[in-house]
């Protein structure tokens, strides 16, 4: 059934993609390839649903053996967000089904036509009625009740960190249901004097600007080495200005709308925030007027320091801040210098000072010299207030499954009473 769904979500691509980009504001090519990506999400749900295993244990005397068996965890609450609206959905949905549990889907009531269009693909695949089932409507109304029902057995949000608290609240007040949470990020782009210059910041540039910065792993701080930080800068300042910012249905547009005015509004209010504490613009930093929709040129800040609220908070917007550092302890120390763990990224030529980097730098995705790479093979999840739980490939599968002991009396079971 996966991989049928995988052929129709083939066949649909264009359309999909189509309704991602007028709700969302995202480029359309952008929307194209992430309808790609989804349908390789299917494709390796498929094969994962046979990976499925236990474990057995002949080591627990002469006269008992022992099983470990996963088990579908049951009905899963799956609460997604606008900023992608149908990955975030199809990086959940396969691995849910391969594990054999149901599931119940709330989208942002801001962007729900993909989900519904999942739905008519799985209904055509011939996914049994009752095993995919959608609700749209209010965050505040709909999303609580998933969170504080008790025939829903695990819930999966994605979204803020304040949010994914009140789930946490909600679990425990009422059945204590697993959670799998993937919340927000303030990422680390580290780059070294050895790195290739060229390489690092275009990856400063797309990481900051793609999906207009409205991505839970955007690299929102960049940590330069003090010795090439300005001619760092300069270059970075040059690849930004060269960014395709327009209408997302254009193929050529690189960088789309903002999804909502309350966002948009959110964004300039940091930009501005940022200016007032003292760091330096040094391109962007303004509203675009680009017709209909809301757009903002990419931005760097220079000369930021960690009190500042653009170094510290989840801004969700294309504004990237900048910091220099003098030693590798001090790379180290700044990038784990935040309340989020959800990605990273460095940039040098030494791979002893990149594996050192990435051992010590607490993050649940680490990407060495390239940026946003990754597939459906790979695990999704965060450490610290980024959140619980991995999602996708056999760990995703794995998180919608609970675990039961079996011990079994091999012969006859010596009495108790004499």
């Amino acid at each position: 059934m996966l991989l049928r769904a995988a052929e129709i979500l083939r066949r649909r691509r264009d359309e999909i993609a189509y309704w991602e980009t007028l709700e969302n504001g995202k480029p359309i090519s952008q929307a194209r390839g992430e309808i790609d990506n989804c349908i390789a999400c299917f494709e390796v749900g498929a094969g994962a649903a046979r990976l499925l295993h236990g474990d057995s244990f002949n080591s627990l005397g002469d006269d008992l053996f022992g099983m470990v068996l996963r088990e579908p965890i049951g009905v899963v609450g799956l609460i997604t967000p606008w900023n992608f609206p149908f990955l975030i959905l199809c990086e959940r949905v396969p691995f849910i089904l391969a594990s054999g549990c149901t599931t119940v889907v709330k989208p942002s009531e801001v962007t729900s036509a993909s989900t519904l269009l999942l739905a008519e693909v799985l209904a055509e695949a011939g996914l049994p009625a009752g095993v995919f089932n959608v609700i749209t409507g209010s965050g505040r109304i709909i999303g609580q009740a998933m969170a504080e029902h008790p025939d829903v057995d695990m819930l999966s949000f994605t979204g803020s960190t304040a949010v994914g608290r009140s789930c946490v609240h909600a679990a425990a007040d009422s059945n204590f249901k697993k959670l799998g949470l993937e919340l927000g990020g303030k990422n680390p782009i580290v780059v070294f004097a050895d790195a290739d210059m060229e390489d690092a910041a275009d990856a400063a540039a797309f990481g900051i600007s793609f999906n207009t910065g409205q991505c839970c792993v955007s690299s929102s701080r960049l940590i330069v080495e003090r010795s090439i930080a300005a001619d760092f800068e300069k270059l970075l300042v040059e690849k930004m200005a060269k960014i395709g910012v327009g209408d997302p249905l254009d193929p050529n547009t690189q960088v789309g709308a903002i999804t909502t005015e309350a966002q948009n509004a959110t964004i300039l209010d940091y930009i501005a925030k940022g200016g007032a504490e003292g760091a330096k613009l040094l391109c962007g930093g303004s509203p675009l007027d680009l017709g209909r929709g809301q757009y903002i040129a990419p931005t760097l800040f220079s000369g930021v320091s960690r009190e500042m609220a653009i170094a510290r908070d989840e801004i969700f917007g294309p504004v990237l801040c900048s910091m220099h550092f003098d030693t590798l302890e001090d790379a180290i120390r700044m990038a784990n210098d935040t309340v989020y763990g959800l990605a990273a990224s460095v940039w040098t030529k030494n791979i002893d000072k990149a594996l050192m980097v990435t051992r010590r730098v607490r993050a649940g995705r680490f990407w060495v010299n390239t940026i946003m790479a990754g597939g459906p093979e790979m695990p999704l999840g965060g450490f610290k207030q980024s959140g619980w739980g991995r999602e996708a490939g056999i760990y995703g599968v794995e998180e919608y499954t609970q675990i039961k002991s079996v011990h079994v009396e091999i012969g006859k079971r010596s009495h108790w009473i004499a």
